[in-house]
């Protein structure tokens, strides 16, 4: 089990606990004595533990948009020298046509499965290094040719490091580390709901479980933005089929 599992439950058996064990325990003293003093220190350790999660919620987040727009940004490059390519005699720049279209179609059904475990497509990268041998064959004895061939030698530079930084984002994103410390802030700050005397049972719990979904809800809001490519919001690889339903015949 991963620690983002563990730190989801921990909001949960923190109430459970609370319920059986804290609150018989702080029922014996006086009802009300603590109160005001836990009230106090549960309005700082609540503070805290918010900045904590809504700083890590709209780092994930951007962390999602800035995915999404790298892969348009990939397939723009690409689609740049797919025009490039277009732009020359067919018996010169067909190869090239057909080797990035390939690539949007290894990218999509290949590559993309992959990228939530971390994974690449050995394939996806073999035609890489393919695009860029076709564009180094070029011809350059014009000036046509020669403005056709530096502008492809860039993008074609462009569109790797646009697919390293896809590669890069892929995966989980949240260190072990801040999993960790976002359990430990969920049982201290349900727990501490329990500090509380109250007389009846039923509104403690009521408190102290509505307090525990909003933590969860909130927990697995980041797992699921932790993994940009895998989820019910992952990014998707619309940008290369948007590209591939855009092109004419090949020639």
């Amino acid at each position: 089990m991963s620690w983002a599992w563990v730190a989801m439950f921990v909001p949960v058996l923190t109430v459970v606990a609370g319920v059986v064990v804290l609150r018989r325990s702080l029922r014996r003293g006086a009802p009300t004595d603590h109160n005001e003093v836990a009230g106090t220190v549960f309005q700082a350790i609540g503070a805290l533990y918010a900045v904590l999660l809504a700083f890590i919620v709209v780092n994930e987040w951007n962390s999602l948009q800035e995915a999404s727009t790298n892969t348009f940004t990939e397939a723009n490059h690409l689609g740049s020298l797919y025009w490039d390519a277009r732009a020359l005699p067919p018996e010169v720049g067909r190869d090239l046509e057909a080797t990035t279209q390939e690539y949007a179609r290894v990218v999509i059904g290949t590559e993309w499965p992959l990228l939530g475990d971390g994974g690449y497509s050995p394939e996806a990268t073999r035609l890489v290094y393919r695009m860029r041998d076709e564009i180094n064959a070029l011809p350059t004895d014009t000036p046509r040719s020669q403005a056709v061939f530096e502008n492809s030698l860039s993008t074609v530079n462009d569109l790797a490091a646009a697919r390293r930084e896809r590669l890069s984002q892929s995966g989980h994103n949240v260190p072990t580390v801040l999993w960790i410390a976002l359990a430990v802030g969920a049982a201290v700050t349900v727990g501490f709901t329990f500090v509380f005397s109250l007389p009846k049972f039923w509104t403690h719990l009521l408190l102290g479980g509505s307090l525990a979904v909003l933590v969860v809800l909130s927990l697995g809001l980041i797992m699921t933005l932790d993994q940009p490519f895998v989820g019910a919001i992952a990014v998707e690889p619309d940008a290369f089929e948007i590209f591939l339903r855009g092109l004419p015949p090949q020639r």
